[in-house]
């Protein structure tokens, strides 16, 4: 009886709230409740004690659906500045917010925009077109229009939302004090281990924000000299750039290969499944003819070692973490 009077008094609670949508499933409930005690106590047939559970136990979940719908809905969707709470449409929404701003949807192809972003771009044409013409998600910042931003992102009515905040002016110095980083490693061709730096764990957000494939391959070029034989710098070299060179022209053009040093190189696989990243392990363990001769020409044994991990994107990972399972899935070798 208690529960029945707290329950009633809900009901009253939500008829003064004006939530409608909660009056029936409380309803199921109390009423629920009371059939099954009264059955069992007056000694009807089972059956509407049954009937009185059944009820009971509906009105529960559907009290507990809309519970948790209006929780998820809160967290996924943020309060934007500037827009109504009854905005109707992304656009309207976007439209009087200061910042620029648009929306693009699961494929990144962008669906609105305000008059503040469209400002930054000559002829002021986004709408149709994707994100990454514009701006790499992800990336730390971007400048568009003489000017730096740094880019923020979230969930906004199965869309997603987009907003370029001015970097201040304190952060553009230390940015430029930083210097410009090294694109390429000029011995091997390969990106750089600095670029890689940046780039691991770029990839590895846009995986785990939008729930995508991400694998790594991790190869690392191991010598042996007979006892009483001098260290050959130039032959060692000779090989990691042919090598190299061999990487480079093996992977698809939407891949990344990065030498890390120590005679070790990383590549990057967007959109990859594990069975992906363990073809192109052996790909690269097939070495063309004219590196099996070099390898063959050396007074010292060449071997490589590849370890590659697969990122489903489904938690979160950090660059180091990444780099310690490769280094730890080291272990297929070339024959």
């Amino acid at each position: 009886m208690t529960v029945y009077f707290v329950l009633c008094a809900a009901y009253a609670s939500a008829i003064r709230r004006k939530s409608f949508h909660l009056l029936y499933p409380v309803q199921l409930l109390s009423q629920g409740m009371i059939a099954t005690v009264v059955s069992l106590e007056s000694g009807t047939l089972p059956i509407i004690s049954w009937l009185g559970v059944l009820s009971a136990v509906s009105g529960a979940f559907i009290l507990l659906n809309h519970f948790l719908r209006e929780k998820k809905q809160s967290r996924e969707i943020p309060p934007l500045p500037g827009c109504t709470p009854n905005g109707s449409t992304a656009g309207q929404r976007i439209a009087n917010i200061p910042l620029p701003a648009l929306t693009t949807d699961s494929q990144g192809i962008v669906l609105e925009r305000n008059d503040a972003f469209a400002s930054l771009i000559p002829g002021g044409v986004v709408t149709g077109k994707p994100v990454t013409d514009f701006f790499i998600p992800g990336e730390d910042s971007v400048s568009l229009g003489n000017r730096e931003y740094t880019v923020f992102q979230a969930p906004l009515d199965g869309l997603f939302f987009f907003a370029l905040v001015e970097l201040p002016k304190q952060r553009k110095k230390s940015a430029t004090a930083r210097g410009a980083v090294s694109l390429l490693d000029p011995a091997t061709g390969l990106y750089s281990s600095e670029y890689a730096s940046i780039r691991i764990p770029e990839e590895l957000s846009r995986a785990f924000r939008y729930r995508r494939w991400l694998c790594g391959v991790l190869l690392a070029v191991e010598y042996t000299y007979i006892p009483g034989l001098n260290y050959q710098e130039e032959k060692e070299s000779s090989f990691i750039e042919a090598f190299s060179a061999f990487v480079r022209g093996a992977i698809r053009d939407s891949d990344m290969a990065f030498y890390l040093g120590d005679r070790k190189i990383l590549i990057l696989l967007p959109e990859t499944p594990q069975q992906g990243a363990k073809d192109v392990s052996l790909k690269l363990m097939d070495l063309p003819e004219s590196l099996e001769e070099l390898k063959k020409s050396f007074p010292f044994s060449v071997e490589i070692e590849y370890g590659f991990v697969y990122f489903s994107g489904n938690y979160p990972m950090t660059k180091d973490q990444f780099l310690e399972k490769l280094q730890s899935n080291l272990g297929g070798t070339s024959e």
